[in-house]
Formats: structure tokens, sequence, C-alpha cells
């Protein structure tokens, strides 16, 4: 074979790997770029701020995957009751939207947090710094649900199932559309959708069950607000702004 033609098959495949990768962003209703700011309230006092940002197109063992990060940070008179320095990235593939990388690096008042997990879908494992855990199923990290949820056709009713993975255990649970519902943020008066994650074999997360998700109607699904319950009582974001790429 030419070196010439050899030249053109790598090129064929070079320009078919990113026309693929095009494909896979054009269809999503989120892209590289894209950052969402939220104010954020812990026990109905705003201390801080958080983001959640598609940082980069990347690749794992050849599979093209989207980088995603999260960091929520309390100001700095919040900082003197409890501190809080979260950040999180995850690896989502790009053609299914579930994780194949996980990293989290967690500061919450005295509480310290460092976890990182890759999933291996050809051996069916998850394998973290301390332990390598069997799976029967794509996986889905804190940061991938959302992505992936985004991309659904929703419903009122609808019951979405997942398989959510964090600090080496594997919790199967779901997502009930529970209505619709106008939502007043800081980013102004958005209608969303509902979203409730349960869990039919007891309790979902570590401390408290307690999570509700807005998700707007139109066709971003942006996470307009989200409300949890954590170690150190309630967390709120509500959506500020948001940064679309050309």
């Amino acid at each position: 074979m030419g070196i010439f033609k050899k030249y053109r098959i790598i090129s064929f495949f070079i320009i078919s790997f990113m026309s693929n990768i095009a494909a896979g962003q054009n269809a999503h209703p989120f892209s590289v770029g894209e950052r969402i700011e939220y104010s954020t309230w812990f026990n109905f006092v705003q201390g801080g701020m958080s983001s959640l940002e598609v940082i980069s197109f990347d690749s794992l063992n050849g599979i093209p995957v989207y980088h995603v990060r999260s960091v929520t940070e309390s100001n700095s008179f919040f900082d003197h009751f409890y501190k809080v320095r979260d950040k999180m990235d995850s690896w989502i593939d790009v053609s299914g939207l579930y994780s194949r990388k996980f990293r989290k690096s967690l500061r919450e008042g005295r509480y310290r947090k460092k976890y990182s997990v890759r999933f291996d879908y050809h051996q069916m494992r998850a394998i973290s710094q301390s332990d390598t855990v069997s799976i029967d199923s794509i996986i889905h990290d804190g940061l991938s649900i959302f992505y992936y949820v985004r991309a659904l056709d929703l419903s009122v009713g609808d019951v979405i199932d997942l398989n959510y993975f964090d600090n080496d255990k594997l919790r199967p649970f779901k997502i009930k559309v529970e209505n619709k519902e106008n939502i007043k943020v800081p980013a102004g008066e958005i209608e969303c959708y509902v979203l409730t994650p349960f869990s039919e074999k007891g309790k979902l997360f570590k401390n408290k069950n307690l999570v509700t998700i807005y998700l707007s109607t139109d066709e971003k699904r942006i996470p307009v607000m989200i409300s949890s319950e954590a170690l150190f009582g309630s967390m709120i974001l509500k959506l500020e702004s948001i940064y679309f790429p050309d």
C-alpha cells in the first residue's frame, strides 16, 4: 500500500471520528462551552456560588466523552461558619450519556472526601483507588445523571430507571417526573418539570432522601433549581445565568 493511500485512509478515519462526535453533540440539548451558574443557599441563607460546565471533548481509551465539571464554593462570610469547597468531574460517554469516569474532592465543614472511579464496560467492573466492584449495566454518577435526563423526551408521570454509583456502592434508583411548576429564580420565572429521585430499597443517599430537581420544559432542559439535604442541612441551587457557546 502506497504511503499516500495510507494517509488518505488515516485521514478518513480521523474525519469520520470527528464527524461522529459532532453529530453526537448536535443531538444533545447541551454542547461544549455551556456554563450554568447558580447562587447557593445553605439553610435558606445565600452562602456561595455553584457552576455546572461542559468543559471539553475528551477521549478515554479511544472513546469520545464529554468532560463536565461542577464547582460549589461558600463565600467569604459563610466560610467563617461552614466552609464548602466541592469539585466534581465526570467523563460522560458521548453516545449513551452514561459515566465512564468520575472524580470528586469535597470539603464541607470538617468533612473531607476525595474519590475517583472509572468504569470498565468490557470487564464490567468499577475500579476505584480502594476497590474493584462488579457491575452488570451502564452506570451514572452524580453529574452524568443530569446530562442523561436532559436528553430525554420527558412527560409528566414518566419514571426513569438509573444505576447510580458512588463511594464503591451501586444504588439502583428511579426518577419520577411529578408535574410542571413555574419556578422563580434570579434568572427569572421559568416553567419546569419537577423531578424526584427515589429508591424502592430504602434510602437513596447516605443522609436523607430529599432531593428535588427542576428542569426547564424547553428544548434545553436546563437544571433551573436543585434542592437537597446534605450533612450541614439543606442546600438549594438557584439559576443565576447561563452561557451558551456560539
